[in-house]
């Protein structure tokens, strides 16, 4: 997930100054985000001016999308993959998508999100963080689905298998995070394992966030 979407992500047409997209985007420092979003305002994808801030009620540099069903295709458009790339981050269910559907959910919740790791980049460290509406930090492990023809099974256990050790570390560096899964439904060994470790949630409680094709996330 490129810093472009994250800021992308948390846009909405309410008016927010760089200092707020920052800290629900987890995209760092500031300057980052004005530099981006003075580029997505060149090409029309964003509207940027002086304004009052809907979050932070201070008269700043204000960014919002346009409220026009055009520009909703136009929004699509960019932060789509082109579906001929040939490195598998096309698919719904790559990492960094799974991942940046459950960042627009968090958001959507009331959560600010304070980091999320380029998962493109192999980045190490926990793959995103956020602060819930009730103070407590959330820690997510996410995954996708491997595209390799017959050993997709056989890797998914493998990354499956990480996830719940990154939990495990998690845990460990931390006895009040809340701890979570992200990872694509529709697919049968996603959906045989994470009964299989219902017994690790009553000693380590954690949740699975399920995100469909369509963008939808459902959490259990």
């Amino acid at each position: 997930m490129t810093n472009k979407d994250r800021i992308l992500s948390v846009m909405t047409t309410a008016e927010i100054c760089d200092d707020c997209l920052s800290d629900l985007s987890g995209v760092h420092p500031r300057n980052t985000v004005f530099k981006i979003c003075n580029q997505l305002s060149e090409v029309s994808l964003i509207i940027r001016y002086k304004g009052e801030c809907e979050h932070c009620r201070k008269n700043k540099n204000v960014s919002r999308f346009p409220d026009t069903n055009r520009y909703d295709e136009q929004k699509v458009a960019f932060r789509k993959p082109m579906q001929n790339e040939p490195d598998g981050t096309n698919a719904w269910f790559w990492e960094g998508n799974v991942q940046g559907k459950v960042v627009s959910y968090l958001v959507q919740n009331g959560y600010s999100i304070r980091s999320v790791a380029d998962t493109a980049s192999r980045e190490h460290g926990k793959d995103i963080v956020a602060l819930a509406p009730d103070g407590n930090e959330l820690w997510i492990s996410v995954k996708g689905f491997p595209d390799n023809g017959k050993r997709s099974s056989t890797q998914a256990r493998h990354w499956f298998s990480h996830a719940i050790f990154d939990l495990v570390l998690y845990r460990g560096a931390s006895s009040t995070a809340k701890l979570a899964l992200a990872l694509p439904e529709g697919f049968t060994t996603y959906a045989n394992l994470s009964p299989r470790v219902d017994w690790l949630k009553q000693t380590m409680p954690f949740e699975i966030f399920w995100v469909s094709e369509d963008g939808s996330v459902r959490v259990e």
